[in-house]
């Protein structure tokens, strides 16, 4: 639109300076100017005949050339100006919602992790540290040895994910399904799990829950299920939940 608006303004100009430059003024001189809007775009062009030229020539010929001159170098700064804002809309699209802290593999590739729909995905080894993936469905994926710490798993479907040897400190696992999911070697200190997290048919051997605070049947669970030591912090299982 931007380019058809640069355009009509030009030719509207030509009309103008063509219909009052007469067959006697030969040689009429252009002069073109061009006034400029937001984000660059050509907002307005002004063409105004001057005196005759010292050497006359085809007054009609040069004056269709150079308001074509005009239109084409209007039209050409439209087109990078329009190019220029799909491409910062884009980036804002893709990556806008994704990330609390503008890091991770979410903010250098632009995925979104956001409510969408992450199934069978494979993370392992990333830096997904401040990543939001709130109410986000994210079953079956691979957060082998993945950094989430301070990341936001929110009401997110986390069924039957790989979270072995994952760092995940701070993270938020409030009102999430972890139904199936594998913690086994995992750092999971000050994390966020509220009454409505689900917690069934889990893997936490070896795992670090320090100072993750959990509903009193929650923990009865995990304590019946809570064996060996994290091989990063050297801190038993047991011991980080409390467990007697």
């Amino acid at each position: 639109s931007t380019v058809a608006f640069g355009l009509a303004l030009a030719f509207s100009a030509a009309l103008v300076a063509f219909s009052g430059a007469t067959s006697s003024r030969l040689g009429t001189r252009i002069q073109a100017t061009r006034s400029m809007g937001a984000a660059g775009l050509a907002r307005s062009v002004r063409v105004q005949a001057e005196e005759p030229c010292p050497r006359a020539g085809s007054s009609r010929r040069n004056l269709l050339g150079a308001l074509m001159g005009v239109a084409a170098s209007t039209a050409a700064m439209n087109m990078n100006g329009a190019r220029a804002n799909l491409a910062s809309d884009s980036k804002i699209a893709k990556g806008a919602a994704s990330t609390s802290g503008d890091k991770g593999i979410a903010a250098q590739s632009g995925i979104a992790t956001r409510g969408v729909i992450l199934d069978y995905s494979d993370f392992s080894g990333k830096d997904l540290s401040g990543v939001s993936f709130q109410q986000s469905i994210v079953r079956k994926t691979n957060f082998q040895k993945a950094d989430v710490s301070g990341a936001s798993f929110f009401d997110a479907d986390l069924f039957g994910s790989d979270f072995t040897g994952a760092k995940m400190e701070g993270t938020n696992l409030e009102s999430a399904n972890l139904e199936k999911c594998n913690f086994e070697g995992a750092i999971i200190n000050e994390a966020y799990i509220s009454g409505s997290t689900v917690l069934r048919d889990i893997n936490i051997k070896d795992s670090d829950w320090t100072d993750t605070f959990v509903r009193k049947d929650q923990l009865q669970y995990l304590c019946q299920i809570a064996s060996g030591t994290n091989p990063t912090t050297g801190v038993g299982t047991r011991e980080s939940l409390g467990c007697k």
